[in-house]
């Protein structure tokens, strides 16, 4: 490592810190939760204990199954940074039809502006780009376009690499594109986007 490398004056980069300000945020909100809730079960459990209503034997026996439970709800509720759970590998989807570059003067690459977790497939080649702010989630720009979209054609950067999400979006059906896909009328409020 170089001198540089290891300078407390260095400026950090601005995606660093939004990633450590969002996890440390998470952090705290965490921990001040937690010691809420022990203070609350704490208190509780000292007073039911001390009434003789439960004994500190049954108090065990409840812990642990409940602990176990607890354990299983987490497996399938969780509630922090996610990738996209498909393992698909997305080489292989070849995805709808649709001549996006005949349509994109009508629909303005509305699609490149929804939000989405990339896959795990996607973090592994490192050539889409997530957002350290919001974990794993395509990243956008400050116009509110995913950031490899091309400002001025609407073409995709990274098209040959581009998640699966991208590859199975089907926007024939989505109100939020168009008012009739058929008839090639997009979305009336598509008309404030440049």
């Amino acid at each position: 490592m170089t001198d540089a490398e290891h300078d407390p004056q260095a400026p950090v980069d601005p995606e660093l810190a939004r990633a450590l300000a969002y996890v440390h945020e998470k952090l705290g909100e965490g921990i001040l939760r937690d010691t809420e809730l022990s203070a609350h079960v704490y208190a509780l459990t000292e007073t039911l204990v001390a009434s003789g209503v439960l004994s500190l034997h049954e108090l065990e026996k409840r812990k642990a199954r409940t602990r176990e439970q607890m354990i299983q709800g987490t497996l399938t509720q969780w509630q922090g940074a996610e990738v996209l759970n498909d393992p698909t590998d997305k080489y292989t989807v070849e995805g709808p039809r649709i001549d996006c570059a005949a349509r994109l003067h009508l629909c303005k690459a509305a699609c490149c502006r929804l939000d989405f977790h990339i896959s795990r497939q996607d973090l592994q080649e490192g050539v889409v780009k997530w957002d350290v702010g919001r974990p794993y989630h395509i990243r956008h720009r400050e116009d509110g376009w995913c950031s490899h979209c091309d400002p001025e054609t609407k073409g995709c950067h990274v098209h040959a690499q581009r998640p699966l999400v991208c590859r199975q979006y089907d926007c024939r059906e989505d109100s939020r594109i168009w008012e009739d896909f058929e008839k090639a009328i997009p979305n009336p409020s598509l008309n404030v986007l440049r």
